[in-house]
């Protein structure tokens, strides 16, 4: 997460912001570029978002770039600090597991990750595979198999999302790709479309071409498409225009579940106004991949200020940095490229370009969570075992932690600890974690639901809220009865139906306040 201090008036506040990587792959690519485990040592994913963090670092350290410095944001003159800390969620299990006494394959996570803060989630697809033939299925289906494979494991479940991607042109079979996906229980939250490298760049706009995104809205799925050269970028604003006049005749109810982002829109574009407005189109997003150095200024500035003079804010009802995401297109580019765009973003000039904290929010990573399905209608939660768990704090009792390792301990950091030791006891894998913000999207507090699946039974899914009911001191773990409507934006106890569902939740609930008591409990539904 990167973490801000501002200080107005002697008034300091913090934000945290989590950042997500919305463009990598994962596979291995006929042109012979290849990343096959977001794991590995030096090359996978994971290191490679260390290395951007620890460039960014050296900067700081060096004085090549300011950590911290005074600017004026919305006119108003304010100081800022930047650093990087470790999502709450995910550092806390990892400990967790370095502290137990049991010897688990994920005990080393803590001190393997330990210099990986910054970037929080990524979004990874397949390559244009060597072994993307190989099931009759649809073309894509072994990569797609892959790519699930790994984001829907515990501890890649944790930071990555899979798109699966498929061919328009195959017809039916993409439909019924689609479709076999959203009836899976992986950790599949998009779909890529690659024009150049899979041969319709002269069909965009085709009919073949909007069945599938059709497809996409009706399971509330963003589509990312490839670009190279400003041709695409023109043909696919076409498209995504056909599309939302196809939706409104046949499916107006679909249309705000249409959602298009066009990659590396920006770079070669700067102050191109046919691309800004093929970008700024209802239901469209670019990501800022390939973009680096002084363009990356330029862009933002010029796009900025292209979108206020044509008053793209009152015909969308979306700000000018609402369409931009960060992105990094790793392994195709290294981290000197993704580090320049950060670096662009927390440079004083952002902000004396125009530039304000909501901005820095939406691209680094707010607008692709938005974009995930979960975020953009009610979830459907299976019928699970009912049962809730209390979490009191164990803090007060504190002066005896020495005399009983399970004193002393937030509630958040005993939620984390009973995750951790279903995990190590191999009993739980998390296939998929979604965060609850709380009342606005400013403000995360640690809140999740975690995909969760018994090991002896990979195809069941039991979904767990993790949830703060009175800061630190009292939390809730509850599985999800199948009337619940989910908001991102946290539970409102005193709507009416929602006060309903949580009584009844309380009510059945145990209470501890002691990890190893709470996995207990959590146990009997995984067995």
């Amino acid at each position: 997460m990167l973490r801000v201090k501002t200080e107005i008036d002697g008034k300091i506040e913090i934000l945290d912001m989590i950042v997500i990587d919305a463009h990598s792959h994962l596979g291995i690519d006929e042109d012979g570029t290849a990343m096959q485990n977001p794991l590995a040592p030096g090359q996978g994913t994971f290191d490679f978002w260390g290395k951007i963090e620890n460039m960014i670092r050296s900067d700081w350290n060096e004085g090549k770039m300011l950590q911290s410095y005074n600017t004026r944001i919305n006119s108003i003159p304010t100081k800022l600090s930047f650093e990087f800390i470790q999502l709450p969620l995910f550092s806390k299990i990892t400990k967790a597991l370095k502290n137990s006494t049991l010897q688990s394959n994920y005990s080393g996570l803590a001190d393997r990750f330990q210099y990986q803060n910054l970037i929080d989630q990524g979004v990874v697809f397949p390559f244009q595979d060597v072994f993307r033939k190989k099931k009759p299925a649809a073309i894509f289906r072994a990569s797609n198999i892959n790519v699930a494979r790994h984001v829907s494991q515990f501890p890649v479940s944790l930071r990555l999302n899979g798109y699966i991607r498929c061919v328009p042109w195959e017809g039916q079979k993409a439909l019924d790709e689609v479709d076999f996906w959203m009836n899976q229980t992986a950790n599949i939250r998009g779909i890529k479309l690659h024009p150049r490298s899979d041969g319709w760049l002269d069909s965009v706009s085709s009919s073949q071409v909007i069945e599938v995104v059709k497809k996409a809205a009706f399971y509330n799925l963003p589509v990312i498409f490839d670009t190279r050269g400003k041709q695409t970028i023109m043909d696919l604003a076409e498209l995504i225009k056909k599309t939302r006049d196809n939706l409104r005749r046949q499916s107006p109810e679909l249309i705000p579940q249409f959602k298009a982002i066009i990659a590396h829109a920006a770079a070669g574009n700067v102050n191109d106004e046919d691309v800004y407005a093929a970008i700024a189109q209802p239901n469209t997003y670019m990501d800022m991949s390939l973009c680096q150095g002084k363009t990356v200024e330029q862009f933002f500035l010029t796009f900025r200020l292209w979108c206020e003079r044509n008053q793209i804010a009152q015909k969308t009802g979306r700000t000018w940095s609402e369409f931009c995401l960060y992105a990094s297109d790793y392994p195709y580019f290294q981290e000197l490229h993704a580090k320049s765009l950060i670096q662009n973003l927390i440079d004083p000039i952002f902000f004396e370009n125009g530039g304000n904290l909501q901005d820095l929010r939406n691209i680094l990573g707010l607008n692709q969570l938005k974009l995930f399905p979960e975020y953009g209608k009610f979830i459907k939660f299976p019928p699970t075992v009912p049962i809730s768990l209390m979490v009191e704090s164990s803090q007060k009792s504190a002066p005896n932690a020495s005399k009983d390792p399970n004193l002393g301990f937030n509630t958040q950091d005993i939620m984390c600890q009973s995750i951790a030791k279903l995990i190590e006891e191999n009993q739980i894998n998390i296939k998929k974690v979604v965060f609850q913000f709380e009342e606005t999207w400013k403000s995360y507090k640690n809140e999740a639901i975690l995909y969760t699946s018994p090991k002896k039974n990979p195809e069941n899914i039991i979904p767990l809220l993790l949830m703060n009911i009175q800061d630190d001191n009292l939390g809730l773990i509850t599985t999800i009865p199948d009337q619940f409507d989910w908001n991102p934006l946290g539970s409102k106890f005193y709507d009416a139906s929602t006060n309903k569902i949580f009584r009844k939740i309380i009510s059945r609930s145990n209470t501890s306040n002691n990890a190893v008591h709470a996995k207990d409990l959590l146990s009997h539904i995984y067995t």
